[in-house]
């Protein structure tokens, strides 16, 4: 088994997925006719396929352009072929070892299966002689296989269950920045205001926040938070656009809240996430999958999808940022993406410049005690950050050994189905129990192919729901990193004390050049002024008006100074106070986590549960199956 390793870079870390391989102690033949799965893979490549091949494949739900030896079995069982004939193909295209085969593998497996209908020769070189005429493969029923579907609200659940102690049924008084936060709903068909909106700047604050007096009301707003949120699902455009070399894939956005399905590109995303940093630098941004140069390959793929549904689901759920006009009209805006934004102009003011001046009573709702608590989770992130990597790639261990475990349990049903075709006559004529056990032989291997849907949709179930969770809580947990980062870069620069001393140095400046200008005006009484009549020289007063032009300059030069550094002051009330209710959002965001592990579980017992079943009702079966040694004879 490979040894997992964590990347040091978060953004390669949430697509790293270690593999899972099988070392077979026991040395059993993994070759398939001298070719290895590459070679299998691609030997229809290039070919013209019938359109039933795509059909099937599509149907049995590929992951990373792969499905599931139980969903080919599931394909091939509507064929009507006898176990042995479908036994006998799955050895030819499935090594010992594998769990998922490729869209070219599952081409191989639908060629041979017509070639079987047809009686023709099983084997890999009369396919190669066949494939420019391939066969169509009979499969009656193919569209109304349960292959199981995925549900998105295990993976973002809208509705989570809430404790009898939480505040929303107690009298309790609740410190929250959310708590007067109210939740827009779309308007008449759900679309945003004109694009030209946009060119304003960020929402106010005061707009997603109103103030509340009524403490009641204030844990009511408190928790509608947690409810109706937008769940947004991504999927694959089923076209390429562009050139030869130059395509690129485009997603279908669909935003279930608003009822609105848009394409977008992956640049689209990308530039979504550059104009959200610039206009809300000190909020928790999630993170975009990676970037690829060249032609990426369908696993890429599909791990990019499930980061791009993270990073859209992270916003729409962030008090602050699902509001924005942008996110708004990324989610809204039918057309695309490129050509809208060449009619519009956005903003990318950050959303402190629209809030100033500030309320005094602002700064006195950020607690004391911010700091400490910034300081206590900055010192506990890095820690859990790797634990949860550590528990992403295990769980993702743990679902590709289920995923194995299923493909077993399918081999040996089908095994075992062939068994009972073969050994239905008996070389005594007149032996009963021969035939009883042929009987029991097919129903085992019932019992073992239903075995392995169970197990197959626990491992999918495990896939879509637990594992995306943990990446989702670790992905926040390196936003919340990334926030903490993008804060002390300011610290460093302070601009407020840069400010300070250059008003102290100024001040200074202009203490000296008022003393001068009165020397000089002093220095104008002598006998040369009083044979001009007492006047001041023209010497001097140009060397006045030289001291008064320049006095007048730094005076402007302080008064400007002064005006930013209240400027600055009152940014970092904004700043603290927004840092006090992204932590405030992130110390919340652990309730999600609850959630998570009560549906885990109860997949775990509903999976459990049916397994006992099944084996549970193969129990009867097995104990009626004959076993008295006299029988025999």
């Amino acid at each position: 088994m490979n040894t997992v390793q964590d990347p040091t870079d978060a953004m390669v870390a949430s697509f790293s997925a270690p593999t899972f391989e099988v070392n077979d102690p026991w040395g059993t033949n993994t070759a398939r006719g001298g070719l290895d799965p590459m070679d299998l893979s691609s030997i229809l490549s290039g070919m013209p396929l019938p359109t039933i091949y795509t059909t099937a494949f599509d149907l049995a739900q590929p992951v990373g352009g792969r499905i599931t030896v139980s969903a080919l079995n599931k394909i091939i069982a509507v064929s009507g072929l006898p176990h042995g004939t479908v036994n006998q193909i799955l050895n030819i295209v499935v090594t010992p070892t594998q769990s998922r085969i490729s869209k070219g593998e599952c081409s191989v497996t639908l060629a041979l299966v017509a070639m079987a209908q047809k009686n023709m020769d099983l084997t890999v070189e009369n396919l190669i002689a066949h494939r420019e005429d391939l066969p169509i493969p009979h499969l009656p029923g193919l569209e109304s296989i349960d292959f199981g579907s995925s549900n998105d609200s295990t993976l973002y659940p809208t509705t989570p269950v809430v404790p009898r102690h939480h505040p929303i049924h107690s009298d309790t008084t609740v410190s929250d920045p959310w708590r007067n936060s109210t939740i827009s709903t779309p308007k008449g068909n759900g679309y945003p205001p004109a694009p030209s909106y946009l060119a304003s700047p960020p929402i106010r604050a005061t707009e997603i926040l109103p103030q509340s007096a009524d403490p009641e009301a204030t844990r009511k707003e408190m928790y509608q938070w947690f409810l109706n949120l937008d769940v947004i699902r991504i999927s694959f455009a089923p076209e390429k656009e562009g050139v030869f070399l130059f395509k690129h894939v485009n997603y279908i956005v669909e935003s279930k809240n608003r009822q609105t399905t848009v394409i977008r590109r992956y640049s689209d995303f990308w530039w979504l996430l550059e104009v959200l940093a610039k206009r809300f630098p000190f909020r928790i941004l999630p993170n975009l999958p990676p970037k690829r140069i060249g032609i990426a390959d369908e696993i890429f793929l599909e791990r990019r999808i499930r980061g791009l549904t993270r990073f859209m689901n992270a916003l729409v759920r962030h008090p602050v940022l699902r509001s924005d006009p942008l996110v708004v009209s990324f989610l809204t805006e039918p057309v695309e993406l490129a050509i809208w934004r060449k009619d519009i102009v956005v903003s990318t003011e950050d959303e402190f410049t629209t809030r100033l001046p500030i309320a005094s009573s602002l700064s006195k709702q950020i607690p004391m005690t911010l700091e400490l608590e910034v300081e206590a989770v900055k010192r506990r992130l890095p820690a859990s950050i790797e634990y949860y990597r550590t528990m992403v790639a295990t769980l993702d261990r743990i679902q590709k050994r289920s995923e194995a475990s299923a493909a077993d349990y399918t081999r040996f049903s089908l095994a075992v189905g062939a068994l009972a075709d073969c050994e239905k006559q008996c070389h005594v004529d007149d032996c009963y129990n021969c035939g009883q056990l042929s009987q029991a032989y097919g129903k085992i291997g019932t019992h073992f192919s239903q075995a392995s849907t169970l197990i197959d949709i626990q491992a999918r179930a495990a896939q879509q729901g637990m594992i995306e969770s943990l990446k989702r809580h670790r992905d926040l947990l390196i936003s919340v990193r990334e926030l903490f980062q993008r804060r002390d870069r300011i610290r460093e620069g302070n601009m407020a004390e840069m400010l300070k001393k250059r008003i102290a140095s100024n001040e200074a400046k202009l203490k000296t050049l008022r003393t001068s200008a009165t020397n000089a005006a002093g220095g104008g009484g002598g006998a040369s002024g009083n044979a001009n009549g007492g006047g001041v020289t023209g010497s001097n007063s140009a060397s006045i008006g030289l001291y008064d032009a320049q006095i007048e300059k730094v005076t402007n030069n302080i008064n400007s100074d002064r005006a930013e550094l209240e400027i600055q002051g009152q940014r970092a009330v904004l700043l603290q106070h927004t840092l006090w209710m992204e932590i405030t959002y992130y110390h919340k965001s652990h309730s999600l986590i609850a959630g998570m592990y009560q549906t885990y579980v109860h997949e775990q017992m509903k999976s459990s549960q049916s397994l006992f079943d099944n084996w549970k009702s193969l129990s009867p079966i097995v104990h009626d199956m004959p076993m008295e040694v006299n029988g025999f004879n």
